[in-house]
């Protein structure tokens, strides 16, 4: 009877089979599919963030250009400066509460 083989790479696990090779492990199919799925499942994850984070963006965008002219639009309407910094709350406009840039100047 002719002897078999033995691979002195291959190596049997609880469940698996495995290779070892210059201290890398060579894992069954059994594992690598699910590491797989899952990088699969993260990268689709990673994918719909960055739609979502560029869609809220641009989106931020054209309400920071309306809220501009809206500003400017009032302003000019009523009169008032438009070199002063207003904020709207419940339909009033107050002036906004300046930094103290004052000590930086002196």
């Amino acid at each position: 009877m002719a002897k078999e083989r033995v691979d002195p790479n291959h190596h049997e696990g609880k469940k698996t089979g495995y290779e070892l090779i210059d201290g890398v492990y060579h894992i069954a199919p059994l594992y690598t599919k699910q590491f797989d799925d899952l990088a699969l499942q993260r990268n689709g994850v990673d994918e719909m963030l960055c739609s979502v984070t560029s869609h809220a963006s641009k989106a931020l965008e054209v309400i920071a250009r309306r809220q501009k002219q809206l500003f400017e639009d009032v302003m000019d309407d009523i009169g008032i400066d438009q070199t002063t910094v207003w904020g709207y709350q419940n339909g009033t406009l107050r002036k906004k509460a300046q930094a103290s840039n004052e000590a930086e100047k002196e």
